[in-house]
């Protein structure tokens, strides 16, 4: 069976909770065009501690949508999401909101990754661009994983 048949969603979100509002508007996007998508603090099932989701919910992945911003560029948090992203080799899109460049350790997790540059507001803007560029990515995955099934 094709790993991707029985994965709860396509697509992890990650994001400091100060830009709670444009990865809100990313998610729903991508759920409009039947991508699932684990966004916390929603998907964090009452019981689970916090760090156990987000591990399980990385892992289970097809991709990692990074919503890039000054603030994102300090989280220990976000830093820590994409490390596990990096770490178990699933593709990140960084969704810049900002003209920031990442830093420190972001830099070097992030430093071989195309941009999707959302920098001219409102986000709204870009978020077909932001789907149709997650549905590419993980498309080509599927094909990577179960090609010959």
């Amino acid at each position: 069976m094709d790993q991707g048949t029985n994965m709860a969603h396509d697509v992890f979100i990650s994001h400091s909770h100060h830009d709670k509002i444009a990865a809100d508007l990313v998610c729903a996007c991508l759920e409009a065009r039947k991508i699932r998508c684990w966004i916390a603090p929603r998907d964090i099932l009452p019981g689970m501690t916090w760090g156990k989701a987000i591990v399980d919910a990385i892992g289970e992945s097809g991709l990692m949508v990074l919503i890039f911003s000054t603030q994102s560029n300090k989280s220990v948090q976000v830093l820590r999401e994409v490390e596990r992203a990096v770490n178990k080799g699933i593709a990140i899109l960084p969704v810049r909101l900002e003209d920031v460049a990442p830093s420190g350790d972001l830099e070097y997790f992030l430093s071989i990754t195309n941009w999707l540059d959302a920098i001219t507001a409102p986000i709204e803007r870009h978020l077909d661009q932001v789907a149709e560029t997650a549905r590419m990515i993980l498309q080509r995955a599927r094909e990577r994983r179960g090609g010959n099934q």
